[in-house]
């Protein structure tokens, strides 16, 4: 039997989390490439992987790093994150949709959103939503193991 302070313990809510966050980039990717949106060519995996390592990085930032997500241990405080990172995401778009077409008219919304124009237009908005809300989905499974490993006074809300 392990104990609660084990390094296999400590380090198994991460490594589900971050395998959980891949199967998501997974998932995108290959939605991605099956709408033609990337192409099916030898890039696309190292541009994967990439998105991968960076995602990995802010997940294990925001879990452990960040003062104020470090204080999120319940799994209903990351669903609230999910949903206020597709919220700001919407924002962001609606934003970046509204000067792309004020800046060029003739185009459909969607693609006047997508060619805004500002350096943090649609950039921005690809960061908050799928960007950030991957790695809170992905913070929402990682509370779920643990609050499913922990009895209430084993867990560590420090």
């Amino acid at each position: 039997m392990r104990s609660a302070t084990s390094p296999i313990s400590a380090i198994l809510p991460d490594a589900f989390g971050l395998a959980i966050l891949g199967v998501q980039i997974i998932a995108i990717f290959y939605f991605l490439t099956f709408n033609h949106i990337l192409s099916d060519d030898g890039s696309r995996l190292i541009f994967g992987i990439l998105t991968y390592i960076v995602l990995a990085a802010v997940a294990l930032y925001m879990w452990h790093g960040s003062s104020f997500t470090k204080k999120m241990f319940r799994p209903v405080e990351w669903a609230t994150a999910i949903g206020a990172s597709i919220f700001l995401g919407a924002l962001s778009f609606g934003a970046d949709m509204l000067v792309g077409l004020i800046a060029n008219p003739q185009l459909s919304p969607i693609e006047a959103g997508t060619k805004a124009g500002s350096p943090l237009g649609f950039p921005l908005t690809v960061m908050l939503c799928p960007g950030v809300t991957v790695v809170t989905i992905s913070g929402f499974f990682r509370a779920l193991f643990i609050h499913n490993e922990t009895t209430p006074w084993e867990q560590n809300d420090g």
